[in-house]
């Protein structure tokens, strides 16, 4: 996540895709944390394996 202009940009886990937050139609809760996504079949996919797409 970062701020370009006022603007809050988070990135898609899966797909690596930037938008802004304010956008994200799907979203996932991980060990305390907020994930954003593009789309629903990237949701998805992080739901059955989160720890294949956070970063150690």
């Amino acid at each position: 996540m970062f701020i370009i202009g006022g603007i809050i940009i988070v990135v898609d886990p899966v797909c690596k895709m930037e938008f802004d937050e304010k956008e994200a139609r799907f979203k996932s809760e991980y060990k305390g944390k907020t994930y954003y996504f593009c789309a629903l079949s990237d949701k998805k996919r992080f739901d059955e394996n989160p720890e294949k797409y956070i970063e150690s």
